[in-house]
């Protein structure tokens, strides 16, 4: 892993928030409703996710009718997201989790606890991987935790801020990516941002580089991470 700056995090993230601006805080609402969100999004579209998430709603509206409703019933409105049965399966689990450990389908009480055990919990519910449980942590219940999926993952190595192989993002560089991002004010709005840049810019194929504000930061794009590195000795860079 090298070493980063980070100011140059820091500048990176006020670069993404210029262009795609600031990220809402929806922590008021449910926590459980970004929990199933979440799941819903993995290995699909958004599109597919909430086209599937609005039907489940429609057919379900409260998540204690879900978790009493049989699981078969859960396979139409979910066949949009894509493995509907393994989703209704992991979802009806999930459910009956909760109800047994809190009395009712809800993750309400994790407000209280703290993060490390907000996230131990989320990882030992059925489908809940990393990237979701820190989704969950930073946009259900506003902690300042920083979830890597594969556009991060590809735009932070590009950037020359890590060098795992692989294409899917590993616990050890997720850990070390998080740590690089705490490093800026909004972690919400980065993670978002990247996933911005990720999709407009810089996507699995060719990337974009002219237009990109991170450019003259970039290894990919030419500048080298070094000479981006020497600049940052001053904060106001």
């Amino acid at each position: 892993m090298p070493a980063i700056d980070p100011a140059r995090v820091r500048r990176a993230a006020v670069a993404l928030k210029a262009r795609y601006g600031a990220w809402p805080d929806e922590s008021a609402g449910p926590v459980l409703d970004q929990l199933v969100w979440f799941l819903l999004s993995t290995r699909t579209t958004v599109e597919n996710c909430e086209a599937a998430y609005a039907a489940l709603r429609a057919a379900r509206p409260t998540w204690a009718e879900v978790a009493e409703a049989p699981e078969e019933s859960l396979y139409a409105p979910l066949r949009p997201s894509g493995l509907f049965r393994s989703r209704a399966r992991n979802l009806k689990s999930l459910l009956g989790i909760l109800v047994e450990r809190f009395g009712q389908a809800s993750l309400e009480d994790l407000r209280g606890w703290p993060d490390a055990e907000c996230e131990a919990f989320l990882l030992s519910l059925p489908g809940v991987g990393l990237k979701v449980a820190r989704c969950v942590l930073s946009f259900g219940l506003g902690r300042r935790a920083f979830a890597v999926d594969a556009h991060i993952w590809r735009v932070t190595r590009r950037l020359g801020w890590h060098s795992f192989p692989g294409e899917a993002p590993t616990r050890a560089g997720a850990d070390a990516i998080q740590g690089l991002a705490l490093a800026c004010e909004d972690p919400l709005s980065f993670h978002v941002d990247l996933i911005r840049l990720g999709r407009e810019l810089c996507p699995s194929g060719e990337p974009d580089c002219p237009p990109c504000p991170l450019a003259r930061q970039c290894a990919r794009a030419g500048a080298g991470a070094g000479a981006d590195a020497g600049a940052s000795t001053s904060p106001g860079a």
